[in-house]
């Protein structure tokens, strides 16, 4: 199964709503305000990249699944390769007559993993030629993102900041720095 996940851009605020500039200020012992517009970019940068490393959103927002085709077996799972999956908004795909089909987005079920599911009962459908899209919300309400991954958004917010270009003395600077990568392991959901 070919699958793309469009994930709509970033509301205006998306990273201040996450982590307000003045606690990124704080974090980086920053007093003045004549590097806001940096510490703004670079903390939005931070958080795209937590999110993307553990295929998370740290706050709620919509999303879009493009897919071939739905799961062969009748009790396999349509991943949708982020997480948490609030709620499913539509289910649509072209008919093998190529006819658009609109799902009932009732018809289906979410999974702890996020992934999609049939409802009870329920199957995949059969006559699908193709263009599947799934819409549907996904991340956390405001302030309930998991502490540990603001963490980690900090920590990397620091390592952006310190490392600002693209190459230092020491070299490229172009890795996930470890500890970045050891606060988000116990969120990254392995895609197979």
């Amino acid at each position: 199964m070919i699958f793309e996940l469009l994930h709509s851009p970033y509301p205006e605020g998306y990273g201040e709503k996450l982590l307000p500039l003045d606690a990124c200020k704080v974090h980086l012992k920053i007093d003045g305000d004549d590097e806001d517009d940096l510490i703004a970019a670079l903390r939005d940068a931070a958080v795209q990249v937590v999110e993307l490393y553990c295929s998370i959103k740290l706050l709620a927002s919509d999303v879009e699944w493009r897919g071939s085709s739905f799961p062969r077996r009748a009790g396999a799972a349509l991943p949708l390769s982020v997480a948490p999956v609030t709620a499913i908004e539509t289910i649509s795909w072209r008919s093998a007559t190529g006819d658009e089909v609109d799902g009932l987005a009732g018809g289906y079920r979410i999974t702890g993993r996020g992934d999609v599911l049939p409802a009870i009962g329920g199957e995949w459908p059969s006559d699908v030629g193709g263009d599947i899209i799934v819409k549907f919300k996904a991340g956390y309400a405001q302030g309930a993102a998991p502490p540990a991954l603001l963490t980690a958004v900090r920590l990397f917010l620091g390592h952006l900041y310190k490392n600002r270009e693209a190459v230092t003395d020491r070299g490229t600077e172009a890795e996930i720095p470890f500890g970045v990568r050891q606060i988000c392991a116990p969120f990254c959901r392995v895609l197979i």
